[in-house]
């Protein structure tokens, strides 16, 4: 019985092993994986609709300083306008 023989037998038996083994104890660590990440992505959707809001919030709030922006600048153009017709009489 010579190394090579030796080395099938191995090889034959490691492949038998894989085949044949009980896979319960992977289903069951896959079957875990897999609910975890089932949780992270809920809890990642809830998070993302949340800052989805919270944007949409923001963008509300900066269209409204723009808009007091605005206003007061049209203020500041009407006073000036003021100031020029008062110096200039």
């Amino acid at each position: 019985m010579g190394i090579e023989t030796l080395a099938i037998i191995i090889a034959g038996a490691g492949f038998l092993w894989t085949v044949f083994r009980d896979k319960s104890q992977d289903v069951d660590d896959i079957n875990e994986r897999i609910t975890v990440l089932e949780s992270k992505v809920e809890t990642h959707s809830t998070e993302i609709s949340r800052l989805e809001k919270g944007q949409d919030e923001l963008e509300d709030s900066l269209r409204s300083l723009q808009d007091q922006i605005h206003k007061m600048d049209l203020k500041i153009e009407r006073i000036l306008t003021i100031l020029e017709k008062q110096k200039g009489a």
